[in-house]
């Protein structure tokens, strides 16, 4: 053994009681503070246990953290709760065992659910449409870009007085994590998920939007829209490739409307066939079949084709025909084509050539008129109005004055007034019994 501990033994030995204290506090105290500063310069690192938690929530989980003898502190800025960074995943797992941290959402659920005696029908239509909105809103949420989601449906009252039921629509708010965008197809995921899940409704009657108020994915129609431009254009180009060489370029033109699926759509249908097995009916095969309607697909296809001259009936029989061909309409899903042609342009002369050939000329006297040909055969039927008449008479009458004016001989001389009337009854009954007549007649004293 050393001199110097021999020394040290047999200095403590031969040393009083408040000695040996003296000593020992030396060599305590030097420890106990180069370990509160090595304490002090090294706190343990906290860690936020779980963010964004409301009040209520938040006093549930310190309880249990104090349960569990877990420590823990509040920070000053938000009042989040932290605990060691060396029990973080711990103290998740405990709490987890508990159901803890329970969202507002989660409670007011518990609520809906819970057994209720007397309820009415509106009253148990909002249970379950709350219900749903929570679950879709907890499924939304599971995507690593959103945050936090809420689901907003309208669910309009089927009524069996009403031929076509009302569409049901819903309206998605979500927050996004910090630095996260949403895509167009992660959109059109969400919006797929939601009318998926409620009856009656198409994915374009789901809205969703940003907390900000701001549509998210918007360019969803406008795809749909330019891929239904380009295949209507499509086809009509395949049209005309088979139509121009026969007809011509200047002499056929062709327009199609083409009708896409909106959303996915996918249909099952299970069907079972009875027999008749000792007097019991028992289920001798089950089919079931499931028909998947992708988005973008063709649902109906109509064509025009306009031929620009007076085609005949095989004509346009071929035109359609070969229309149907290019285009590869099918009759069973409800495509059509209808082919037209232009009528032939038939020239009509000018009115002054007509007023040329046929000259009128004032007469002198009121002449008895004769029944003039019958207009040509493609001449359009000329329609008698009753105002028609009563102008013609009215005419008639002021030329026949007129006329009886400028022919009446001298003061001195005397006209009988009988002859007069005579001749404008004459007339009258001439206008009467040939009104068409009448009315050329009069179409002519006019053009002159």
């Amino acid at each position: 053994m050393p001199g110097w501990l021999s020394s040290l033994r047999d200095l403590i030995a031969e040393a009083s009681p408040l000695r040996r204290l003296m000593l020992a506090l030396l060599v305590l105290l030097p420890l106990a503070a180069l370990t509160a500063a090595y304490v002090w310069l090294n706190p343990p690192v906290y860690r936020v246990l779980y963010p964004h938690l409301s009040d209520r929530a938040g006093g549930e989980v310190i309880a249990a953290l104090e349960q569990l003898d877990i420590p823990y502190h509040l920070t000053a800025a938000d009042g989040s709760i932290e605990v060691p960074a060396d029990q973080l995943h711990a103290a998740r797992y405990r709490l987890a065992a508990r159901g803890l941290p329970r969202s507002d959402a989660d409670v007011q659920n518990e609520v809906d659910r819970a057994p209720r005696f007397g309820a009415s029908s509106l009253e148990e239509q909002q249970r379950y449409q709350h219900a749903l909105e929570t679950d879709l809103a907890r499924s939304i949420q599971s995507l690593e870009t959103v945050e936090l989601a809420q689901v907003h449906l309208a669910l309009p009252k089927v009524s069996p007085f009403l031929r076509d039921a009302p569409p049901a629509t819903a309206a998605v708010l979500v927050r996004l994590r910090p630095g996260a965008r949403l895509s167009t197809e992660q959109v059109t995921t969400i919006q797929t998920l939601v009318a998926a899940s409620v009856p009656r409704m198409k994915r374009s009657e789901v809205q969703v939007l940003d907390p900000r108020g701001v549509l998210l994915g918007g360019a969803a129609p406008e795809v749909v829209q330019t891929r239904r431009m380009a295949l209507e254009q499509d086809l009509a180009r395949r049209a005309l490739a088979v139509l121009t060489p026969w007809l011509g370029k200047d002499r056929v033109s062709v327009q199609v409307t083409a009708t896409l699926e909106d959303s996915d759509v996918e249909q099952t249908v299970e069907r079972v066939r009875n027999v008749m097995v000792g007097g019991q009916t028992r289920p001798l095969e089950k089919t079931v079949r499931t028909t998947h309607t992708p988005e973008g697909r063709i649902q109906r296809v109509n064509a025009i084709v306009i031929l620009g001259f007076e085609a005949s009936a095989a004509e346009l029989a071929r035109a359609g025909q070969l229309a149907r061909q290019a285009l590869g309409l099918v009759p069973a899903r409800g495509d059509a084509v209808n082919v037209y042609a232009l009528p032939a342009v038939v020239p009509q002369p000018p009115p002054e050539a007509v007023a040329a050939h046929q000259p009128v000329q004032a007469p002198r006297s009121i002449p008895r008129m004769q029944p003039a040909s019958p207009p040509p055969a493609q001449a359009a039927p000329f329609d008698i109005q009753p105002w028609m008449l009563a102008a013609a008479l009215a005419i008639l009458f002021l030329l026949a004055a007129g006329v009886w004016r400028q022919s009446r001989p001298a003061p001195d001389a005397e006209l009988p007034i009988e002859d007069f009337d005579a001749e404008l009854d004459a007339v009258r009954n001439q206008v009467l019994a040939n009104p068409r007549v009448t009315a050329d007649v009069i179409k002519l004293w006019m053009r002159a």
